[in-house]
């Protein structure tokens, strides 16, 4: 099994090989702002080790003093740069030109393999190297707020078994995430279920397109909680996977509809939305019924519409009931990033639905053999 230690050497083929070291290293090319709570102030960096970090200023801190610290790449815009990470540090000792910090990292933080990024940041030239290395941290030390010492699997997504496309993804999802979230008046607080964030994570780096992408945002930012968290999104990330873009437009459109006109009534559920044949030309851009006809049935059988296209008619078809589920709703809500719990009913329906489209699980004793392949022919579906 693939664990953090393997993750360190992986990482080895963007710099030099890890040696466990205390020594302090210079930090070229990055600059720091620190400050206790949201006020913030520019410092130099004079050196760091994999435990702290040693900066130049002129605020005044105190022994034991919590502090927030950004790091950033020199040149980056002081707002919106993927280049940046932000921890805590506790100070150890002022000093006369400024200030030492005990690096504070999240719970399930690997200190080694931050140590390998973080001295690959301020020693590497190539400059997408070192973004990479820069993206990896913090999606690392966003993955260990939410998920703790079980982010293990998240992170390990980012051993470079994917290509570079599949690997922007990964970043581009849980940044986005990150910023969503920092947005909200709890982002602190915020917690995930390790088992949903990496499932999130795996199946949408193979997002075909931009919306599709934007739906795996929708469901991560949904499924974190200040609450106890859950798996109950699990059955959401299952159905999403098996989704295509074409039948996406067409769920999307359902369930706008039908929460459009349920404003202010009790039941969501009892309108209808039922399309032309030209409507869903118009919709799904595909000329031919039959295949849009198949994507219904695909959407039926999946357990987010209510009606099935009746292939066996031979009248002129006239009009299409794509009118969502209960189900489909959910994971409509749920992939704009409504933070409801999903009802344990819906949670059964989708496991039923799903079991037609799912392969029965692999004996453990072969599991271990054929995980990887078995998940990257799922994510294709």
């Amino acid at each position: 099994m693939f664990r953090l230690s393997d993750l360190r050497h992986v990482l080895h083929r963007l710099g030099e090989p890890y040696k466990p070291r205390a020594e302090r290293s210079p930090a070229i090319g990055l600059k720091a702002l620190v400050g206790l709570g949201s006020a913030f102030s520019p410092a130099c960096i004079k050196d760091f080790s994999a435990s702290g970090i040693y900066l130049l200023t002129q605020e005044r801190f105190h022994p034991g003093d919590l502090a927030e610290l950004i790091l950033r790449k020199e040149g980056e815009p002081d707002v919106g740069s993927d280049l940046q990470i932000s921890l805590q540090g506790r100070v150890a000792r002022p000093v006369e030109d400024g200030v030492v910090l005990a690096f504070v990292l999240p719970p399930g933080t690997d200190a080694e393999l931050f140590s390998v990024l973080l001295r690959g940041i301020a020693s590497l030239t190539d400059p997408d190297q070192c973004a990479e290395m820069f993206r990896t941290l913090r999606t690392v030390l966003f993955l260990c707020r939410l998920c703790g010492p079980e982010a293990e699997e998240a992170i390990l997504l980012f051993d470079g078994r994917f290509d570079a496309d599949h690997t922007a993804n990964l970043f581009k999802i849980a940044l986005t995430v990150e910023k969503q979230l920092a947005c909200e008046p709890d982002a602190g607080r915020m917690h995930c279920h390790p088992k949903v964030v990496a499932g999130i994570l795996r199946h949408g780096s193979w997002a075909p397109d931009e919306m599709i992408m934007q739906l795996w945002v929708g469901l991560f930012v949904s499924s974190c909680t200040t609450d106890e968290p859950v798996d109950s999104n699990q059955a959401l990330v299952d159905l999403l996977v098996q989704v295509t873009p074409t039948q996406a437009r067409v769920l999307i459109h359902a369930c706008e509809r039908v929460l459009a006109s349920a404003q202010g009534t009790a039941n969501s559920g009892s309108r209808s939305v039922v399309l032309s044949p030209s409507e869903i030309v118009q919709l799904t851009g595909v000329y031919d019924l039959t295949r849009n006809a198949t994507d219904l049935a695909y959407l039926f059988n999946l357990g987010l519409i209510e009606k099935v296209f009746d292939f066996t008619s031979y009248h002129d078809i006239d009009s299409i009931d794509i009118t969502p589920t209960s189900l489909g709703l959910e994971l409509y809500k749920h992939c704009h990033g409504t933070r409801e719990n999903l009802e344990p009913q819906l949670v059964e329906s989708a496991r039923e639905h799903l079991a037609l489209f799912l392969p029965p699980p692999i004996p453990s004793a072969v599991a271990d053999h054929t995980s990887g392949s078995a998940m990257a022919d799922v994510s294709h579906q």
